[in-house]
């Protein structure tokens, strides 16, 4: 096939019948405490698509009532959730807090928690670990007995596939937006090509766990929420209704120690359902803390505490390393008689070139948050200045998939193999979009060449599975399966499958299990 293919504008989005979303938002609330009223209902459509674009389902109808399946329910639901609570964030987002943090709150818990040296921080809702790995590299900033402290950072999500992120602690130019984060950069991160990787002493300090702030589970000392000196849950509550987050506050109530703080979103500030805490007012920030005498009164918007009383400055450039971290080089001893003084020379600082934004690399992040048009756009552009390899193909499929646009999708990835004969994730992504097609056959053959190219693909076998199932093929639907099972013994449980929007693999190997359990038991001769 060849590889010229017309640059036409995206479609646009098809739009789900009003039937699909009410059902659909009734079972996401009622199986993860997620609502998405009327003004978020395209935001909802996005995320269905996307997931849905990456299950082995043929139509909504049945991908619907795979959702509904006890047996696999929950492991697409997993996909489905990681799929609509895609946020996007970045280094020492919303600068105003990040000022009040470094001069108030922080010095002010850790003034309380010297005698102990002991600091426990909660970044709820963390994402992909941008914010939790922030307020790290301010106590190694505020801290210079930092070794001596005893510090728990932890980092929660419902997301599996953004926590995945966050462990790898590797993001891209887009990821230092603000002043600070540039300036700090070189002094925290080690630039690797056009990533930049977060040293492993501030990586260390931060933990990451799954957590569902709309269910049970917290505060509780299993899930280490307990006795917290500092909660974030910033732009998160846009999730839930208002009862669910006046209940996930009374629970940050109770997590929090006595004087312990709460920050949240600017647009999650209610008078109502913060009544329990003392209001903080700074400069373009509010903050709330618990404390004994904590009661809403309506004057505690206008009174200024101690702490405010002094002015918030922006947070300093970092401080210059000690020198005994520098490395000594011994140097020749001069002889004297024969140094001439040179005139005095301008001091010009060495300036590290930033490395060029790669557009493939953002196009890729840009599907990864859902914006498949903003991605589709920039990837086309790429073609326009004749930029034609597997990748860019593969991801414009991938753009097509996500908004439903089957046959598009089909030709970038056919395409992409075109170019490259082993261009694993252009044929996985083409058998999906075949399957959707409901082109059996085809979407077997390409399967069959995911595991070809890579034996221990995990999904490559759960997905010919589900074909071979389909095509009423059980004895090489089982073989599949086992094969999956077998890869899945060398996961830890919570370990993210490469390339499967975060599903984990303790979820997948129940679902493995349940599936050769039902498969068999609808066989019982094979």
């Amino acid at each position: 096939m060849t590889t010229d293919m017309p640059i036409l504008a995206v479609q646009k989005e098809p739009t789900m019948g009003y039937g699909d979303y009410l059902r659909f938002r009734a079972l996401i609330q009622e199986r993860s405490g997620l609502y998405f009223p009327e003004k978020r209902r395209a935001e909802l459509e996005r995320g269905i698509r996307r997931a849905f674009a990456a299950s082995t389902s043929t139509d909504l109808d049945e991908y619907y009532h795979i959702l509904h399946d006890p047996h696999n329910g929950a492991v697409h639901l997993e996909q489905l959730v990681n799929a609509l609570t895609v946020g996007e964030t970045h280094f020492f987002r919303d600068a105003a807090q990040f000022d009040v943090l470094y001069h108030h709150v922080l010095p002010q818990i850790i003034a309380r928690r010297r005698p102990l040296r002991t600091l426990r921080i909660w970044s709820a809702g963390c994402a992909s670990g941008e914010e939790p790995y922030s307020i790290a590299i301010l106590l190694r900033e505020l801290l210079p007995d930092l070794d001596n402290w005893a510090i728990t950072i932890l980092g929660t999500d419902v997301n599996t596939e953004v926590l995945g992120r966050a462990r790898k602690a590797s993001y891209s130019d887009w990821a230092f937006r603000e002043k600070r984060a540039k300036e700090w950069r070189p002094r925290y991160f080690r630039r690797r090509s056009n990533r930049y990787e977060l040293n492993s002493d501030v990586r260390q300090m931060v933990t990451f766990n799954q957590l569902n702030l709309a269910q049970d589970g917290y505060p509780d000392y299993e899930t280490n929420t307990t006795l917290m000196d500092l909660i974030l849950c910033r732009n998160v509550m846009m999730y839930f209704t208002e009862p669910t987050t006046r209940r996930i506050v009374e629970k940050f109530f109770d997590a929090l120690t006595e004087g312990g703080w709460l920050v949240v979103g600017h647009a999650e500030h209610s008078l109502v359902t913060y009544r329990r805490f003392n209001v903080h007012n700074f400069p373009n920030a509010i903050l709330y803390q618990r404390g004994e005498d904590s009661q809403f009164a309506t004057d505690d918007w206008q009174r200024t505490t101690e702490l405010t009383s002094k002015t918030t400055a922006p947070l300093p450039t970092p401080k210059p390393r000690p020198a005994a971290e520098m490395p000594t080089i011994p140097l020749p001893t001069p002889d004297v008689t024969k140094i001439e003084t040179p005139p005095p020379q301008p001091s010009v600082a060495k300036v590290t070139p930033e490395p060029t934004p790669d557009p493939v690399e953002r196009a890729s992040e840009l599907l990864d948050y859902g914006r498949s048009e903003e991605a589709f756009d920039l990837l086309t552009e790429l073609l326009e200045q004749d930029q034609k390899d597997a990748t860019v193909y593969t991801l414009l499929g991938k753009a097509c998939a996500n908004l439903g646009h089957w046959e598009e999708a089909e030709r970038w990835c056919r395409n992409a193999v075109s170019l490259d004969m082993l261009a694993l994730e252009a044929y996985y992504l083409l058998a999906l979009v075949l399957q959707h097609q409901e082109q059996v056959e085809p979407a077997i053959e390409a399967m069959k060449k995911v595991v070809y190219i890579d034996r221990h693909h995990v999904l490559g076998h759960f997905g010919l599975a589900s074909l071979y199932h389909n095509d009423g093929r059980t004895p090489q639907a089982l073989k599949s399966l086992d094969n999956a099972r077998r890869l899945l013994d060398g996961y830890s449980d919570d370990e993210v499958i490469p390339s499967s929007s975060g599903m984990t693999a303790g979820r997948l190997k129940g679902a493995v299990i349940r599936q050769q359990q039902r498969w068999s038991a609808e066989n019982p001769g094979l």
